[in-house]
């Protein structure tokens, strides 16, 4: 069912028609067909937050808020336990409620590189990149809608859509049995056509195997969906490959970045999505309030003023990759290219790679071996001094 929609003031109408049939709206502007909502059918009204902040509520009166009575905020105290660790401004940031959008904190992540963004519009900010990718999922998935995934890529895309009751199907990977282990493009969008998908799911650089995609490559595969499957591209490693970032928009496509790797900032849960403004608005009506604190994004401003941090860190671990690649190819190991922070050794079986994975553990050393069956004959090793122990050496190799 196509809806033409060729008396422009009808579009209201029409809009709600389809949203009622769980449809898609496709219209037609300048002689050609333009995508026009890809978000589910119950989500096609607007939905108010009812607590805006101050912030928004300075914006409209015109100036500053001096007395904070309406938040129901606790009062101050001369002797908070935070204050033994914390000076007295950083003990209000966590006294009081923060901006639930993180407006500052957007401006700053829209002209992060790699592939910054004209602004924050087309930036939204979450408690991490594991909830973007439930947060995509909300505005596009209903039970028994069908996704697409790599056959092991990363677990918890997996896990959020079983929560979602979503029809997972799995592409296996493209594989020459040594070390060319990738996701399947084509095989993914074959999938997305067949299977009539709502969306496609993409980590790259890919998580275990570490295998990145130049941008050409993800900007082919999202021509060859259909216009209303949205594609979901992980970037959570990408500032290990800055060059294959994806610096263009594109359509119906959500980036979803981190600060947890090339910033140290994993303890603090911040990613950050990337995507046209019409899905930022309605992502932002549909997420958790105040998903990130006041303390939180201090914290975050502190290192994003010291920009040279990044690049230095992003340094260091590539030096200590080369160095652990060095050495396991040294000793005959099978090594998957990397353009992350991490090391996929491929084994003869999943059974010698959970040998390997046990003897480490009795060491108290933890190494990741992917839980899915397509994966379990690899072992995943986090870069760094650590990595390089002859313990760990010895048994990686033996």
């Amino acid at each position: 069912f196509v809806c033409f929609l060729w008396d422009m003031q009808a579009v209201g109408t029409m809009r709600a028609v389809c949203a009622s049939m769980n449809m898609k709206i496709k219209t037609i502007a300048a002689g050609r067909w333009r995508w026009k909502s890809t978000f589910s059918a119950h989500l096609q009204k607007d939905i108010n937050n009812p607590f805006q902040g101050l912030p928004a509520l300075e914006k409209a009166i015109g100036r500053k808020v001096v007395a904070r009575i309406g938040s129901n905020e606790s009062i101050g105290m001369p002797r908070h336990p935070l204050a033994e660790v914390l000076p007295g401004d950083l003990v209000d940031l966590c006294r009081l409620y923060p901006d639930p959008y993180s407006r500052d904190l957007r401006a700053k992540l829209a002209k992060l590189a790699p592939g910054a963004v004209e602004d924050a519009a087309h930036v939204l900010l979450d408690s991490g990149g594991d909830s973007l990718i439930f947060l995509t999922l909300r505005t596009r998935i209903v039970p028994g809608d069908c996704v697409i995934t790599s056959r092991g890529t990363y677990p918890t895309f997996n896990y959020f859509c079983q929560g979602l009751g979503a029809e997972i199907v799995e592409v296996p990977y493209s594989d020459d049995g040594a070390t060319c282990l990738r996701p399947d493009l084509a095989g993914l969008a074959a999938a997305a056509h067949s299977k009539k998908a709502a969306l496609v799911y993409l980590a790259n650089p890919d998580n275990p195997t570490g295998y990145v995609f130049r941008p050409e490559e993800v900007a082919k595969l999202r021509e060859q969906l259909p216009p209303d499957t949205t594609l979901i591209v992980d970037e959570a490693y990408i500032d290990f490959s800055p060059e294959n970032a994806l610096c263009e928009r594109l359509h119906n496509t959500v980036q979803i970045r981190t600060l947890s790797k090339a910033y140290g900032l994993a303890g603090l849960r911040v990613g950050y999505a990337i995507a046209a403004p019409e899905w930022i608005q309605k992502a932002d009506q549909i997420r958790i309030q105040f998903a990130s604190g006041s303390l939180t994004a201090f914290l975050v401003d502190t290192v994003l003023s010291h920009p040279t941090f990044s690049k230095e860190l992003m340094s260091s671990t590539l030096e200590w990759r080369t160095r652990l690649e060095q050495e396991l190819v040294s000793c005959d190991a099978t090594v998957l290219p990397s353009a992350t922070n991490f090391v996929g050794i491929r084994y003869k079986s999943a059974e010698d790679a959970l040998s390997r994975q046990q003897e480490l553990l009795k060491e108290g050393i933890a190494v990741h071996r992917p839980p899915h069956a397509a994966m379990q004959s690899l072992l995943r090793v986090t870069v760094g001094p650590q990595a390089l122990d002859p313990v760990v050496i010895k048994v990686l190799t033996r």
